[in-house]
């Protein structure tokens, strides 16, 4: 597992993430009344340039969208990075894609 974005419990604080996803950070949703937020983490090997792009710079924008797109029902736990051409996976897409 290279990346995953996980909703925080109410309290802001994120959940125990493996020990492999080194790297996080926290995001919230955009919208001024929702205290919905959400921990990204990444492993070492996330920190390169695919296509010319920095692939955490791709995750972080494809992970705001997503939170923005997803108020104000926040209903997805946990998704998973699926590269910089898939994004964001939910767990039902995951098994669809095989991931």
């Amino acid at each position: 597992m290279a990346a995953m974005l996980e909703k925080n419990n109410l309290s802001g604080k994120p959940t125990v993430l493996p020990d492999s996803l080194t790297n996080s950070e926290v995001l919230n949703c955009d919208s001024h009344l929702c205290h919905v937020s959400y921990t990204l983490a990444y492993g070492a090997g996330e920190h390169r340039t695919q296509e010319g792009r920095n692939v955490i710079d791709v995750m972080r924008q494809k992970a705001n969208n997503l939170i923005a797109d997803s108020h104000p029902v926040h209903d997805v736990e946990t998704y998973v990075w699926g590269g910089i051409h898939e994004g964001w996976l939910d767990r039902d897409q995951t098994k669809v894609g095989g991931l």
